[in-house]
Protein backbone atom coordinates (compact mmCIF):
# COMPACT_ATOMS: atom_id res chain seq x y z
CA UNK A 1 0.00 0.00 0.00
CA UNK A 2 2.88 2.40 0.74
CA UNK A 3 4.40 1.82 -2.70
CA UNK A 4 1.04 2.55 -4.32
CA UNK A 5 0.70 5.85 -2.41
CA UNK A 6 4.23 6.83 -3.33
CA UNK A 7 3.64 6.16 -7.01
CA UNK A 8 0.37 8.08 -6.89
CA UNK A 9 2.11 11.04 -5.24
CA UNK A 10 4.92 11.00 -7.81
CA UNK A 11 2.40 10.82 -10.67
CA UNK A 12 0.51 13.76 -9.15
CA UNK A 13 3.66 15.85 -8.97
CA UNK A 14 4.47 15.13 -12.63
CA UNK A 15 0.91 16.01 -13.63
CA UNK A 16 1.03 19.33 -11.77
CA UNK A 17 4.44 20.14 -13.20
CA UNK A 18 3.15 19.47 -16.71
CA UNK A 19 0.18 21.76 -16.11
CA UNK A 20 2.44 24.51 -14.80
CA UNK A 21 4.62 24.45 -17.91
CA UNK A 22 1.81 24.32 -20.46
CA UNK A 23 1.36 28.14 -20.77
CA UNK A 24 5.06 28.61 -21.53
CA UNK A 25 4.85 26.19 -24.44
CA UNK A 26 1.58 27.76 -25.56
CA UNK A 27 2.93 31.32 -25.74
CA UNK A 28 6.55 30.58 -26.63
CA UNK A 29 5.90 30.66 -30.38
CA UNK A 30 4.05 33.98 -30.31
CA UNK A 31 5.93 36.65 -32.25
CA UNK A 32 6.66 39.95 -30.51
CA UNK A 33 4.25 42.68 -31.63
CA UNK A 34 6.16 45.90 -31.06
CA UNK A 35 4.12 48.95 -29.98
CA UNK A 36 0.90 46.91 -29.61
CA UNK A 37 -0.43 49.05 -26.76
CA UNK A 38 0.12 52.25 -28.73
CA UNK A 39 -2.63 51.30 -31.20
CA UNK A 40 -6.05 52.93 -30.92
CA UNK A 41 -7.81 49.79 -29.68
CA UNK A 42 -5.92 50.06 -26.37
CA UNK A 43 -6.66 53.77 -25.91
CA UNK A 44 -8.98 53.09 -22.93
CA UNK A 45 -6.38 51.07 -21.00
CA UNK A 46 -5.34 53.03 -17.94
CA UNK A 47 -1.59 52.65 -17.66
CA UNK A 48 0.58 54.39 -15.15
CA UNK A 49 4.22 54.60 -14.26
CA UNK A 50 5.91 52.22 -11.87
CA UNK A 51 7.21 53.43 -8.55
CA UNK A 52 10.74 54.76 -8.71
CA UNK A 53 12.85 52.32 -6.67
CA UNK A 54 14.01 53.99 -3.46
CA UNK A 55 17.40 52.27 -3.73
CA UNK A 56 18.01 53.86 -7.11
CA UNK A 57 16.73 57.27 -6.01
CA UNK A 58 19.10 57.26 -3.02
CA UNK A 59 21.98 56.34 -5.32
CA UNK A 60 20.99 59.08 -7.77
CA UNK A 61 20.62 56.49 -10.53
CA UNK A 62 18.55 56.74 -13.67
CA UNK A 63 17.93 53.89 -16.06
CA UNK A 64 15.43 51.67 -17.81
CA UNK A 65 13.77 48.28 -17.96
CA UNK A 66 12.16 46.64 -20.97
CA UNK A 67 9.50 44.03 -20.23
CA UNK A 68 7.87 41.52 -22.59
CA UNK A 69 4.51 39.96 -21.73
CA UNK A 70 1.51 38.21 -23.23
CA UNK A 71 -2.01 39.63 -23.10
CA UNK A 72 -4.77 37.03 -23.53
CA UNK A 73 -8.24 37.75 -24.99
CA UNK A 74 -9.52 37.72 -21.38
CA UNK A 75 -6.88 40.35 -20.48
CA UNK A 76 -4.85 37.99 -18.36
CA UNK A 77 -1.18 38.94 -18.30
CA UNK A 78 1.09 35.96 -18.81
CA UNK A 79 4.78 35.29 -19.29
CA UNK A 80 6.08 38.60 -17.88
CA UNK A 81 9.83 38.67 -18.44
CA UNK A 82 12.55 41.28 -18.44
CA UNK A 83 14.08 41.73 -21.89
CA UNK A 84 16.66 44.26 -20.73
CA UNK A 85 17.38 46.43 -17.72
CA UNK A 86 20.01 48.69 -16.26
CA UNK A 87 19.13 47.57 -12.72
CA UNK A 88 17.25 44.72 -11.08
CA UNK A 89 15.39 47.33 -9.01
CA UNK A 90 14.07 48.99 -12.17
CA UNK A 91 13.17 45.57 -13.61
CA UNK A 92 11.23 44.57 -10.48
CA UNK A 93 9.12 47.73 -10.50
CA UNK A 94 8.47 47.49 -14.25
CA UNK A 95 7.29 43.88 -14.01
CA UNK A 96 5.06 44.66 -11.06
CA UNK A 97 3.19 47.60 -12.62
CA UNK A 98 2.06 45.78 -15.79
CA UNK A 99 -0.29 43.51 -13.85
CA UNK A 100 -1.65 46.51 -11.95
CA UNK A 101 -2.85 48.36 -15.04
CA UNK A 102 -6.66 48.56 -15.38
CA UNK A 103 -7.09 45.56 -17.71
CA UNK A 104 -10.49 44.65 -16.21
CA UNK A 105 -11.94 48.03 -17.22
CA UNK A 106 -11.51 47.29 -20.93
CA UNK A 107 -14.45 46.26 -23.11
CA UNK A 108 -14.52 42.63 -24.20
CA UNK A 109 -13.41 41.63 -27.67
CA UNK A 110 -10.32 43.74 -28.25
CA UNK A 111 -8.27 40.60 -28.89
CA UNK A 112 -9.25 37.42 -30.71
CA UNK A 113 -5.97 35.70 -29.83
CA UNK A 114 -3.14 36.26 -27.34
CA UNK A 115 -0.53 38.85 -28.25
CA UNK A 116 3.05 39.25 -27.01
CA UNK A 117 4.24 42.82 -26.68
CA UNK A 118 6.90 44.90 -24.97
CA UNK A 119 6.92 48.07 -22.92
CA UNK A 120 10.00 50.04 -21.98
CA UNK A 121 10.07 51.94 -18.71
CA UNK A 122 12.40 54.90 -18.33
CA UNK A 123 13.31 56.00 -14.80
CA UNK A 124 14.42 59.63 -14.59
CA UNK A 125 15.43 61.77 -11.59
CA UNK A 126 14.26 65.35 -11.93
CA UNK A 127 16.64 67.84 -10.37
CA UNK A 128 14.68 71.00 -11.10
CA UNK A 129 16.17 71.70 -14.52
CA UNK A 130 13.38 69.96 -16.44
CA UNK A 131 15.64 67.41 -18.08
CA UNK A 132 13.10 64.59 -17.58
CA UNK A 133 10.56 66.42 -19.77
CA UNK A 134 12.96 67.12 -22.63
CA UNK A 135 13.75 64.89 -25.59
CA UNK A 136 17.26 63.95 -24.32
CA UNK A 137 15.65 61.72 -21.69
CA UNK A 138 15.03 59.31 -24.56
CA UNK A 139 18.80 58.87 -24.70
CA UNK A 140 18.20 56.60 -21.72
CA UNK A 141 16.24 54.34 -24.07
CA UNK A 142 18.90 51.64 -24.14
CA UNK A 143 16.63 48.79 -23.04
CA UNK A 144 14.60 48.63 -26.26
CA UNK A 145 11.00 49.15 -27.26
CA UNK A 146 8.92 51.90 -28.81
CA UNK A 147 6.15 51.77 -26.20
CA UNK A 148 7.69 53.94 -23.48
CA UNK A 149 6.39 54.78 -20.02
CA UNK A 150 8.30 57.43 -18.08
CA UNK A 151 8.69 57.23 -14.31
CA UNK A 152 9.96 60.48 -12.79
CA UNK A 153 11.14 61.01 -9.22
CA UNK A 154 12.18 64.28 -7.66
CA UNK A 155 15.76 64.25 -6.54
CA UNK A 156 16.05 65.58 -3.02
CA UNK A 157 18.91 67.99 -2.70
CA UNK A 158 20.65 67.93 0.65
CA UNK A 159 21.46 71.22 2.19
CA UNK A 160 24.47 71.35 4.40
Amino acid sequence: MTLHRSLTAVAGVFFLAACATTPTAQFQALPLTESELLSEKWQRLERYSPLFPIEEARAGSEGCASVEYVVTPDYEIKEIKVAGSTSHHFATQAKRVISQWKWDDLPKGILAAPVKTRTQFLFCLETGDGHCSRAPVLDLAQCGGDDIILSVAQKALRRG
